[in-house]
């Protein structure tokens, strides 16, 4: 790990921090919703806009822990191939798969925001049992490709500078650990 991050290296690992914790209380909330939905068919009671409310959830779970799971080595990645090249090459195709990511991810920032505005412009509302202004749970969708954006952009730049990728930081831990279940 580097000894000392930059203010805006510490200021994205603060974000990526704080998205992963408002995940983690989205799949908390799914968990309570699920259970309260079983034990309320119990009870014969019918928990309207429930199924709603734990779709959405779900979504702002996945998008908000984007960012933190890409640097912390938990995205796909093809490791036997990159280690199997030597240090240049290693580097050039890091640098080119990160450039195209990056590529991916400001698409999708684009769409993903230019579609929560047009919710919000058209006053669009959900039409399940819980009627929300739909920009609401959308824009955590916006809010995780930003912060993933973000993460990308940091790693091109440590790579760029001759840096190893956090990523890769993590997996050669996980490793030197003797956990080998998520490389492949």
């Amino acid at each position: 790990m580097q000894a000392s991050r930059s203010f805006y290296g510490r200021l994205l690992d603060g974000l990526m921090q704080g998205a992963a914790a408002l995940a983690a209380l989205c799949i908390l909330s799914v968990c309570i919703l699920m259970v309260s939905m079983s034990l309320s068919r119990e009870f014969g009671i019918n928990l309207r806009g429930a199924d709603d409310l734990i779709a959405w959830l779900c979504a702002a779970s996945a998008f908000l822990i984007l960012g933190q799971t890409f640097q912390h080595g938990g995205i796909v990645r093809v490791e036997i191939f990159l280690g199997a090249l030597g240090p240049e090459w290693r580097k050039r195709l890091e640098i080119i798969g990160l450039v195209v990511m990056s590529g991916f991810c400001l698409f999708a920032l684009t769409a993903f925001s230019l579609f929560v505005y047009q919710s919000w412009d058209f006053n669009d509302v959900s039409q399940g049992q819980i009627i929300v202004p739909l920009w609401i749970p959308q824009i955590f969708t916006a809010i995780g490709c930003l912060i993933f954006f973000l993460a990308v952009v940091d790693e091109l730049v440590r790579v760029i500078k001759g840096g190893k990728p956090r990523y890769q930081q993590m997996t050669e831990e996980r490793m030197s650990a003797g956990d080998f279940g998520e490389t492949l």
